[in-house]
């Protein structure tokens, strides 16, 4: 009778916490372009100590590219993938490419030394964790 009880409580736990995960998601999604923009600038600044004139560019910078990836989702959401051509997911691919490669550039121009490098590194751990978003069943620590 223990061992049912234990493994009742155990199964309601992670229920538990995988709701409160996706309200985490739904969270986030319920903020406009311009909110989004000034929490992660904020966040940008407490992590990297932003100075006042930094937070100011960032924050302009930010509402300009969450503002494309808006744009640029809702016209993702109309394409047909599995009828679209090579040379037209190439294309897609390879502008988005570009635009990360010049939000970068900007980001570049606005941080100094160590806090780029502070910036980047954050970067590839989110984009890490992103991409692997879907790989359920393992265990943290482990690669897929």
């Amino acid at each position: 009778m223990k061992k049912l009880l234990l493994v009742f409580l155990l199964a309601t736990t992670v229920i538990a916490v995988g709701q409160n995960e996706k309200r985490k998601m739904k969270f986030d999604t319920d903020f406009t372009p311009e909110q989004q923009a000034i929490l992660k600038t904020k966040k940008m600044a407490l992590a990297l100590d932003l100075n006042e004139s930094q937070q100011s560019q960032i924050l302009t910078l930010n509402k300009t590219w969450i503002q494309e990836k808006m744009t640029t989702r809702e016209a993702h959401k109309s394409l047909n993938k599995e009828e679209m051509t090579s040379d037209q997911k190439f294309d897609l691919m390879n502008k988005a490419l570009d635009t990360k490669i010049a939000h970068q550039a900007e980001i570049k121009k606005i941080l100094n030394k160590e806090q780029y490098e502070t910036w980047k590194e954050s970067s590839r751990r989110m984009n890490y964790r992103s991409k692997n978003k879907g790989t359920q069943g393992q265990k943290k620590g482990q690669k897929g």
